[in-house]
């Protein structure tokens, strides 16, 4: 799943015309996924969980199995919670382009011109990447990468409330092993964790 966040992609969109783009005029978006992954030895990895972003800069990516861990984009960093391994890492803000999730909220003029520089050749981390909206509720995701992964996912829209700044916290606990790893770090622990 963190593939999915932080890889480059490259994209193409498929959609029926009489379907329109979902996320067209929205600022923010919630659902559950679910995910299937293909290795090129035949083996098989599956999991679930819930999704969340709010434009143009925060994004949750929950799984909540097989395993419990959740990443959360937001201004201070990237954060990827193990819950069962009871560890937090925080780090740098990764770009649009390397957060595949980011891609709902382009345009299709937009979708467009980044497939066009795809097709150049200017993505490298990830081979292949579809996005298709299959109804006004599900969308399907298809990325490959050069080891020969495969992985699906369907993205079901729950509601288009939009969510709320404080649903991308991240609080620390403090019975868990943290890791600030940014490349810039803040002066004083209270600018760490703003």
């Amino acid at each position: 799943m963190l593939g999915l966040l932080l890889l480059i992609t490259s994209l193409s969109v498929q959609s029926d015309e009489t379907t329109p783009w979902p996320f067209e005029g929205l600022e923010g978006v919630s659902g559950t996924f679910t995910s299937e992954t293909k290795g090129s030895s035949g083996d098989t990895l599956r999991s679930s969980g819930r999704f969340s972003s709010l434009k143009p800069d925060h994004y949750l990516w929950d799984i909540q199995t097989p395993d419990s861990q959740m990443l959360v984009v937001n201004p201070t960093g990237f954060w990827q919670i193990d819950r069962d391994l009871d560890v937090v890492i925080l780090r740098d803000v990764p770009s649009s382009t390397q957060l595949p999730l980011a891609k709902i909220w382009l345009s299709e003029s937009e979708l467009t011109a980044f497939a066009n520089e795809v097709a150049e050749g200017s993505m490298e981390a990830i081979s292949a990447f579809e996005l298709r909206v299959v109804s006004p509720t599900l969308l399907e995701m298809r990325l490959a990468d050069p080891l020969g992964r495969d992985t699906r996912f369907q993205l079901t829209i729950e509601s288009t409330v939009t969510p709320t700044h404080e649903e991308f916290d991240v609080q620390v606990p403090p019975d868990v092993d943290f890791f600030d790893e940014r490349s810039v770090k803040p002066t004083s622990n209270a600018e760490a964790l703003k």
